[in-house]
């Protein structure tokens, strides 16, 4: 693998937008008077402005044309060899939304200390290695499933690396959807039937994860974890509820979802919400919109190995 210009995408610490950027006097007053938990936000910082530091000045010492950007400003990733995420799981997760080609994504953990990385390959000191490893070909990025989300035909929300949930827009109020399994091939007719001929859901909400983010949100809503390189996805109603003295329906609830079949939604709410990894990404969903969920046809290269 060439590597010639990367993109650094960085994440922001909590000092950093707390104190310099938001000039919050709380933070700095209890850095002041000894508090603990403040103190360690700054450690923090500190510590991921000296990693940030000492990777750009490695990978220029490489001959390696570096571009650093913060995560919130970054837009394509074409015109680099190789995109590094730095920062955390959360950083990773973020800029993969806006890997859009076949560029390979490499995790480094700017703080092992503080922050959790299991989509990272290893922290700053590894990266020289890693470099190395990738251009010997003694390394390679994985193709990694990521999930597509389209309403009434149309693509939203951008490719996703751990689930999506559907749900009502409050988290009190039950949700109501029909939903099923379809075919690939009749996705795109879907969302023009006038009966959907799906079974009828009353819960909190459906989950649903490709293989990576079966280790999260699903897992701990009962699912199964899956191999990392499956290509299946994973579906899960959340808290269905059955009337007193109904039987509970097996294999309706919770399955998993191949290449060639598709998971087919009508929201039956008038306030219903997707969320796609994580709160921020969303979109709110009328009575009677057709969801389709299935794994999108651009899988993220990334590239994973931890250094023990």
């Amino acid at each position: 693998m060439k590597i010639e210009k990367v993109l650094l995408v960085h994440k922001k610490s909590i000092y950093q937008l707390y104190v310099n950027e938001h000039k919050n006097k709380g933070v700095r007053q209890a850095i002041a008077r000894g508090d603990r938990a403040a103190q360690r936000m700054q450690r923090s910082h500190q510590a991921q402005e000296a990693a940030l530091a000492r990777s750009v000045n490695a990978l220029t010492k490489l001959g390696i044309q570096v571009t650093v950007r913060w995560r919130a400003h970054m837009r394509a990733s074409r015109d680099y060899d190789l995109v590094v995420g730095f920062g955390g799981d959360g950083t990773v997760l973020d800029t993969s939304h806006r890997v859009l080609d076949d560029t390979p994504l490499l995790g480094i953990n700017s703080d092992p200390k503080t922050s959790v990385g299991a989509l990272c390959a290893g922290a700053a000191s590894d990266l020289p290695r890693l470099i190395a490893d990738l251009s010997h070909d003694k390394l390679r990025p994985q193709s990694i499933t990521r999930l597509r989300v389209q309403v009434e035909g149309q693509d939203v929300l951008g490719p996703c690396l751990n689930d999506v949930l559907y749900a009502h827009a409050s988290p009190a109020e039950l949700s109501r959807f029909d939903m099923g399994l379809i075919s690939t091939e009749d996705a795109t007719r879907f969302a023009k039937r006038r009966r959907s001929g799906l079974d009828m859901h009353r819960c909190s909400g459906l989950w649903v994860s490709t293989a990576t983010g079966s280790t999260a949100a699903v897992r701990s809503a009962g699912g199964k974890i899956m191999p990392s390189l499956s290509r299946r996805l994973q579906y899960l109603v959340r808290e269905p509820y059955y009337p007193p003295g109904e039987e509970r329906p097996k294999g309706i609830v919770g399955g998993f979802i191949d290449g060639e079949h598709a998971l087919a939604i009508v929201s039956r709410v008038r306030r219903g919400m997707i969320w796609a990894d994580g709160p921020h990404r969303r979109m709110s969903v009328a009575y009677g919109q057709r969801v389709v969920v299935d794994a999108h046809p651009q899988p993220l290269r990334l590239i994973r190995r931890a250094y023990r």
